[in-house]
């Protein structure tokens, strides 16, 4: 019986429903350390595998380049803190919880990343995950004096040499070498660290060593959520948890299969891949109470705010966002405009299957951002989890709050105890590194 691993997206002050910030029932402090460490007490309680914090390099901007959208509505990107100085506060807190940290391959060099990734390892005990992104927008490239950004093909080759050149850092110093033998008078064996080795004929982006031993569960997990053609070979190159976005069950199944068969085409055991779509589990004490529930959230989204931050994301001009028309015609008109391939193609297939208007395509994006949204008491979600489980569409979830830190208690109170009563979850940590409760 297959066990659901259960992972947190935090982004505040969003989240993935729009309204989260400004909703009575959400926190506020999420500019406070203090946030972060009862996040992490309250998932670590709840027996989640780990949590990771999204991050973008630049506020999002318009089709004319203006940020004033996205921080009049408090949108996704208004607010963007360093990953790794959040996670610090939850690694301080919690003793088992995975640390995911959000960063680009794009504009941080190899030297850097593999540096900061493994000092939060150390810290918190081998317990950190790296979410390998390339970055998307061309905002993001100008913050760091580019430009533009480069395109998809060649941000993935290059994340593709700076992957290998973290990994070799990372691996430089042999699982012994550090000897502390007072005796000997020997700290560490030179003859067990290593610089990075040439590759194809060329020099190593960088040549390290780290001034750091190995990591305490050998290396951090490696974690990407790229969707199109480039972005799961990638991900089949180098992942060991991949984060997808889609609300349909055939799609996960489908990338989920084709995940697994280019792993194994490139050698690799594809059950080294754990696959986990999104979900915003609303949950309520009976059906209908989850679904009063959802409706309170749709209610609390203003009509005209919702199209507009549509427009912005997908670069279209007031005149085109007439509500009652089509919203698949919108989203193919403005392929490319968000700079996720993944995320325009779910969104179209949402859009396509479900025969949307623009307004419905609005409060959509504005409530889940086209992702699975479970609704139900915890056994009737449970029981939809389940079954994507048991159908081979996922190895577990990202679980995507609608508020803070409201939809996680209901989760760890709720959802959890179900999937723990029918075996479904751990009920509690066996190991101390997230690379072996991973495989738990």
């Amino acid at each position: 019986m297959k066990r659901a691993r259960l992972v947190a997206l935090v982004n505040p002050p969003t989240s993935q429903y729009s309204g989260n910030w400004s909703n009575p029932l959400s926190r506020s402090d999420w500019l406070r350390g203090s946030f972060y460490a009862d996040l992490g007490r309250l998932l670590e309680r709840g027996c989640f595998d780990m949590v990771f914090l999204a991050d973008a390099l630049a506020i999002p901007e318009d089709a004319n380049g203006d940020i004033a959208t996205t921080l009049r509505t408090g949108g996704k990107g208004a607010i963007y803190l360093d990953p790794i100085v959040g996670l610090s506060h939850i690694a301080a807190a919690t003793t088992h919880l995975g640390l995911g940290a959000t960063v680009s391959t794009t504009f941080q060099p190899p030297f850097s990343i593999a540096r900061s990734l493994l000092s939060l390892d150390h810290l918190s005990g081998g317990r950190v995950a790296w979410n390998i992104v390339t970055s998307t927008t061309d905002a993001e490239a100008q913050n760091f004096g580019r430009d533009r950004i480069p395109d998809r093909v060649a941000r993935y080759n290059y994340a593709d040499e700076v992957v290998q050149s973290v990994i070799d850092l990372w691996e430089g110093w042999e699982p012994d070498a550090l000897t502390l033998d007072a005796n000997r008078r020997l700290f560490a064996n030179p003859s067990m660290v290593h610089r990075a080795p040439r590759r194809n004929g060329r020099e190593a982006l960088s040549r390290g060593p780290l001034a750091m031993p190995r990591s305490p569960q050998g290396r951090p997990v490696l974690m990407q959520a790229g969707a199109s053609p480039r972005g799961l070979e990638f991900a089949a190159r180098w992942a060991e948890v991949v984060f997808a976005t889609t609300s349909s069950a055939d799609t996960m199944r489908s990338q989920r299969a084709a995940l697994r068969a280019r792993a194994a085409e490139l050698g690799r055991d594809p059950d080294s891949i754990l696959y986990l779509p999104a979900i915003q589990p609303i949950l309520g004490s009976t059906e209908t109470d989850a679904r009063r529930r959802l409706e309170t959230l749709q209610d609390s989204l203003d009509a005209h705010e919702v199209l507009v931050s549509l427009g912005r994301l997908l670069h279209a001009s007031p005149q085109e966002l007439i509500p009652d028309a089509s919203a698949a015609m919108l989203v193919a008109a403005h392929r490319g405009a968000t700079g996720s391939e993944g995320f325009e193609r779910s969104m179209l297939e949402t859009a396509e299957r479900e025969n949307l208007t623009i307004r419905d395509l609005a409060f959509r994006q504005a409530l889940s951002q086209f992702n699975r949204q479970p609704v139900g008491t915890p056994a009737q979600v449970a029981d939809e989890l389940e079954h994507l489980l048991d159908t081979d569409a996922a190895d577990g979830f990202v679980v995507m709050p609608a508020l803070y830190l409201t939809s996680f208690d209901d989760v760890v109170n709720g959802l959890v105890p179900e999937l723990q009563r029918r075996d479904r979850m751990r009920r509690s940590y066996e190991h101390s590194t997230l690379r072996d409760n991973l495989r738990q």
